[in-house]
């Protein structure tokens, strides 16, 4: 099968807070040792292989009080000359300019093909209306949005922002956004991140850092909705992507619904084949 995955992070010491790269150093030696100093698009390429992984989205990230930064240009700088990767964008919320501005000039002139938010990390609600405008934009570019939902466990980061239900108001306003709730509402809000998908044609569930070999028993009815569920590993805070991959081989579905999970279903939303 194919497997795209749908979430992972670039970046080196520069970029990532000193906790981060701790919790890196402590939960992929592999990254730390190999990566944390200088990483090259060769070098993961060559890493996604050997986890049987076709092509990955490359996360961009504006989170200086939390996580780090890792500007817009750095991620399609790197994804450059790379068809296995796949830039996303993020937005900053401090010093970068209007956001539909920045919007337009990441998909336009950088090549982004989607972004990536940080509510807990950034401390904002997704459903402001300040917001209102870049969602306009990135509905006219016809780009989709990944939302991190749950909690966050990194200092600095603030988990009432997580709650899936904002983007409630934000998916109906914008019907023509294709939203990725990353997480499922991790833990606390597993019910509504799935209510949400059963009452909006454009929400889907990211499945990164759900426990594989409890996703069906988190969401029973995966199969009516089996169209709305996105792999991503979140690789380096993982050690390795092949083991989650193959804990998806291993439910007890049938194939056609594993292959939409693992690469269908992320293609369509990228609009990629």
């Amino acid at each position: 099968m194919k497997v795209i995955d749908f979430h992972l992070h670039v970046g080196t010491k520069e970029h990532w807070t000193p906790w981060v790269m701790d919790y890196f150093r402590q939960n992929n030696p592999y990254y730390y040792e190999n990566f944390s100093e200088k990483i090259t698009p060769e070098g993961v390429a060559s890493y996604l292989k050997t986890q049987d992984v076709d092509r990955a989205v490359v996360l961009s990230e504006y989170a200086p009080k939390a996580t780090g930064v890792v500007t817009n240009e750095f991620t399609s700088e790197f994804c450059r000359n790379h068809k296995e990767l796949i830039p996303f964008g993020s937005i900053c919320l401090y010093n970068k300019g209007a956001l539909e501005e920045q919007a337009e000039n990441a998909v336009k002139n950088l090549g982004i093909m989607g972004f990536k938010m940080l509510p807990t990390y950034a401390h904002f609600y997704p459903n402001d209306t300040k917001l209102f405008p870049f969602y306009e934009k990135v509905q006219h570019l016809k780009v989709p949005l990944i939302f991190h939902t749950g909690t966050s466990i990194f200092k600095g980061s603030l988990v009432k922002y997580g709650d899936p239900l904002f983007l409630d108001e934000v998916a109906q306003e914008f019907p023509h956004i294709k939203i990725i709730l990353e997480h499922g509402g991790r833990p606390f809000w597993y019910e509504k991140a799935y209510w949400l998908v059963t009452r909006h044609k454009n929400i889907y569930i990211g499945i990164t850092g759900i426990p594989v070999k409890h996703l069906l028993r988190i969401f029973p009815n995966l199969e009516k909705h089996q169209d709305r569920f996105i792999f991503g590993s979140d690789w380096p805070g993982v050690p390795d992507i092949k083991p989650l991959i193959e804990r998806v081989y291993g439910l007890p579905l049938n194939n056609e619904i594993k292959k939409r999970i693992l690469a269908k279903n992320a293609l369509d939303v990228l609009g990629l084949s």
